[in-house]
C-alpha cells in the first residue's frame, strides 16, 4: 500500500473515531439521565433496558476505536445492568435501586473522561494492519536459487513455456535484495535453503518456497519443513510437475487473501470501520445498515460470507440467519455473529438458529482482517468443491456453460463482441495408452495452468470432459482470440513431458467463433466445437476460426 493510500486511510479512520466519540458522548449522557431517574425511583418498565442496551453498545464498539478502558468500564456496567434488564415480577423497584445506586452513576459519569484519557490507538493503519497480498503480475515471477546456473537456466526455460517469468539468481540473499513484493513464488535448491534460510526472517510476506535437491530421506524433508518450505521435488525435476505444484500454492496463497464479505450493522461508524479494515486488508465488502434491505444485498453481491451484529434495533441477527436459510440458495452461506455477548448457552442457541460462528466484541483490527480473511478462504475452497474441477481447478462442464450463456447475454444486451472456443490436446488417448494416466493427469493439468497464465482473469475457463476445455474471452476480437489461442497452442508443443525415462510432447487443436453471432449460446459453443473438428482433419496442432452465415470460416496455424 502506497504512502498516500495509508495517508487517506488514517484519516478517514481518524474521522470515524471523532464521530464515535460524539456518539458515545451523548449515549453515555443518556445513559446517566436514565441512572439517575432510576437511583430516584422516576423510571418506566424500559428503562433499565434501554440503559442496558446503551451499554452493551459501547462495550462492544468502544475497543475497536481505540477505547480499550472505556469498553471495559461500560462491559462491567453492562453486566451489573443485565439481571435487571428483563422486567420480572418478582423484582421490587427497591431492588433495582440497590443496583443502580449513587456509586453506579458516578461511574456512568464517569465514563465520559475515558474518551479523553485512553490513549490506546487504534490498530488500523499502518504496519499493525496484516500485509496486503500484492497483485500477481500478469504472469507469476518466479526466483530460481540453484548452486548450478546451467541446471537453473534448464529450470527457467521449462517454466516459460508453462506461462511463468523465472528469474534465477545464485543465492537467497541476492532474492531478498532483489526484492520480493512482486514474486509469486521461490524455487531453491534444498542446500541452499538450508544455509541461508535466515535471509528470509527479515521478508514479512515470504512467497511460497519448492525445494528441489537430491535427498529424500525424512530428516532431509524435516530440516525443509522446519525452515518454511512448502513444497519438495527430487531430482532430475520433472518441470511440468515442478510447474504444477507452483501453480497450487500460488493460488492458494492469491485466494487466501481475497473474498466477499457482506456486514450488517445497525451502527454507522462501526459499519464503516470495519468496511474499511477489511477492504485495505484486500477484501471486497458490501455495507448493510437497514436489516430489512439485506436480501436484496444478497442476491446482487452475493458474498462469500456475512459478517452480523446480534442485536440490530427492533432485529435479532438468528432471526435473520433463520430468515436467509428459508431460501435453499444461501443455506450454505456462512455466518458470523459480532457480538460482545458472551453468554455460552446464547452463542450455542444462536448457532442452533443458523449461525456459523462468533467473533466477540471488542475485536482488534489485524484480529478481525485475519480472522475474516481464512473463513472467507475456506468458504471458496468449499464453494469450489461444487462449482470446479478436480484435477485443474477450473470451471465445470455445466458451471462453465452456464457463464457463457452469461456473458452471450450480455453481447446481446450491450452489442459487444466476444468469443467462445473450444480446445483438445491431439492424441491424447495415445499419452494415456502409453504413459498411464496419472501421466496424462499432469498434461492436463499442465494445459489448465497454461490456460489460467496465458487468458486474463476475467476469462471464462471450464473444463469440458476429459480432455476437452471450453473458453470464453469477452470484449475479444477472433483476430486477437486467434493470436492468443495460437501461442498457447505452440507454448503447449513446447513442452517436455517425462514418463519412466521418457520423454514426449502434446500439442493442441482449437476451434473458435464469434459468440454475438448465434442465436443461443449452446448454438456458438457447438459451433465452435465444429471448428476444432476441422482444425483435427487440417492436421491439428493450431487454431481453426469458424464463422455463422455472415461470416467465412479460415485457418490458422
Amino acid at each position: 500500500m502506497s504512502e498516500e493510500n495509508i495517508s487517506e486511510v488514517a484519516r478517514k479512520l481518524e474521522l470515524l473515531k471523532s464521530r464515535f466519540k460524539e456518539k458515545a458522548a451523548t449515549d453515555i449522557g443518556l445513559v446517566r439521565q436514565r441512572a439517575d431517574n432510576i437511583r430516584l425511583g422516576r423510571f418506566g418498565p424500559n428503562d433499565v433496558a434501554a440503559a442496558y442496551h446503551s451499554l452493551h453498545r459501547l462495550a462492544g464498539s468502544a475497543g475497536t476505536f481505540g477505547f480499550t478502558a472505556l469498553g471495559e468500564e461500560a462491559r462491567a456496567l453492562e453486566m451489573l445492568l443485565k439481571p435487571l434488564a428483563e422486567p420480572s415480577p418478582e423484582l421490587a423497584p427497591e431492588q433495582i435501586q440497590e443496583v443502580v445506586d449513587l456509586t453506579f452513576v458516578s461511574r456512568v459519569q464517569n465514563l465520559v473522561d475515558f474518551l479523553s484519557s485512553d490513549q490506546v490507538v487504534s490498530q488500523s493503519t499502518g504496519a499493525a494492519l496484516l500485509p496486503v497480498i500484492t497483485e500477481a503480475a500478469t504472469e507469476p515471477v518466479i526466483i530460481i536459487v540453484h548452486s548450478d546456473p546451467d541446471e537453473a537456466q534448464g529450470l527457467a526455460e521449462g517454466l516459460k513455456l508453462h506461462g511463468f517469468v523465472p528469474v534465477a539468481l545464485p543465492s537467497l540473499e541476492g532474492a531478498v535484495a532483489h526484492g520480493l513484493s512482486g514474486v509469486s513464488a521461490l524455487v531453491v535448491k534444498d542446500s541452499k535453503m538450508l544455509r541461508e534460510g535466515e535471509a528470509l526472517d527479515s521478508v514479512c510476506d515470504t512467497p511460497p518456497i519448492v525445494c528441489v535437491g537430491a535427498g529424500d530421506s525424512f530428516d532431509e524433508r524435516y530440516a525443509l519443513a522446519k525452515c518454511g518450505v512448502d513444497g519438495f521435488l527430487c531430482e532430475p525435476v520433472d518441470v511440468p510437475a515442478l510447474a504444477d505444484n507452483m501453480e497450487r500454492l500460488i493460488t492458494e496463497r492469491d485466494e487466501s487473501g481475497s473474498g466477499r464479505v457482506m456486514i450488517v450493522d445497525d451502527d454507522p461508524e462501526l459499519l464503516e470501520h470495519y468496511g474499511l479494515v477489511l477492504e485495505e486488508g484486500g477484501l471486497e465488502v458490501w455495507r448493510v445498515n437497514n436489516p430489512a434491505d439485506i436480501l436484496s444485498a444478497l442476491s446482487e453481491f452475493r458474498p462469500d460470507i456475512v459478517l452480523m451484529d446480534v442485536q440490530m434495533g427492533d432485529f435479532r441477527g438468528p432471526d435473520l440467519a433463520r430468515l436467509l436459510r428459508f431460501e435453499p440458495e444461501w443455506l450454505g452461506l456462512p455466518i458470523i455473529y459480532l457480538s460482545s455477548e458472551n453468554d455460552r448457552n446464547f452463542q450455542v442457541d444462536a448457532l442452533a438458529k443458523g449461525g456459523d460462528d462468533f467473533l466477540a466484541k471488542p475485536v482488534s483490527d489485524a484480529f478481525l482482517l485475519r480472522a475474516v480473511t481464512v473463513r472467507c478462504y475456506r468458504a471458496r475452497q468449499l464453494d469450489k468443491l461444487a462449482s470446479r474441477d478436480s484435477l485443474t481447478g477450473l470451471l465445470k462442464h455445466s458451471v462453465a456453460r452456464s457463464e457463457i450463456n452469461k456473458e452471450y447475454a450480455r453481447c446481446q444486451r450491450q452489442g459487444e463482441q466476444s468469443v467462445v472456443a473450444m480446445l483438445d490436446l491431439d492424441h491424447f488417448k495415445q499419452v494415456n495408452d502409453r504413459y498411464g494416466h496419472r501421466t496424462g493427469d499432469l498434461v492436463i493439468k499442465g494445459l489448465a495452468n497454461l490456460l489460467r497464465h496465458q487468458l486474463r482473469k476475467s476469462d471464462v475457463i471450464g473444463r469440458y470432459g476429459g480432455e476437452e476445455f471450453v473458453v470464453a474471452l469477452p470484449n475479444c476480437s477472433l483476430t486477437d482470440a486467434s493470436r492468443v489461442l495460437q501461442s498457447v497452442c505452440e507454448r503447449m508443443a513446447g513442452i517436455v513431458f517425462h514418463s519412466d525415462g521418457q520423454e514426449f510432447t502434446v500439442t493442441l487443436s482449437v476451434g473458435i467463433v464469434p459468440l454475438q453471432n448465434y442465436l443461443t449460446s449452446d448454438d456458438a459453443i457447438d459451433a465452435a466445437d465444429q471448428a476444432l473438428y476441422r482444425q483435427k482433419q487440417a492436421g491439428r496442432n493450431g487454431v481453426t476460426v469458424g464463422g455463422d452465415m455472415r461470416t467465412t470460416e479460415r485457418t490458422l496455424g
